[in-house]
């Protein structure tokens, strides 16, 4: 596989993992049923399907990111990663109906540039 597909599809996938991160943990926060205390938060969080898709996505992600580095140059591979963040800001207010002022917007614009001239180095 190219290595620069690699890399983008680990940060997308690292992406989509937070989203499945944040929905577990808030099903788990929903459900309110755990036993108080760590080895009750922990229990919680094994019984979430969202956590574990989260580490399979981010397993995945790390692997791909990982074998991609190597033929990579990190000066290009890791300003990528900011992706990352328009991706779950946008996945986030869609998916969670989270507000995103109009400042926050302006940050994921000015990454988004920054991500466009790195990509087209």
């Amino acid at each position: 596989m190219n290595p620069k597909l690699m890399i983008w599809i680990s940060v997308l996938l690292s992406a989509v993992a937070q989203i499945f991160l944040k929905r577990g943990l808030t099903d788990l926060q929903a459900e309110g049923k755990r036993s108080p205390g760590v080895l009750g938060l922990v229990v919680g969080v094994i019984r979430q399907q969202f956590i574990w898709y989260w580490g399979v996505c981010f397993f995945v992600a790390m692997a791909l990111w990982l074998a991609g580095l190597q033929k990579l140059e990190l000066s290009y591979a890791y300003p990528l990663v900011s992706v990352g963040y328009v991706l779950v800001t946008f996945l986030s207010a869609v998916l969670f109906h989270e507000h995103v002022d109009r400042q926050r917007w302006l940050a994921v614009a000015v990454i988004s540039l920054g991500v466009a001239l790195v990509a087209g180095s």
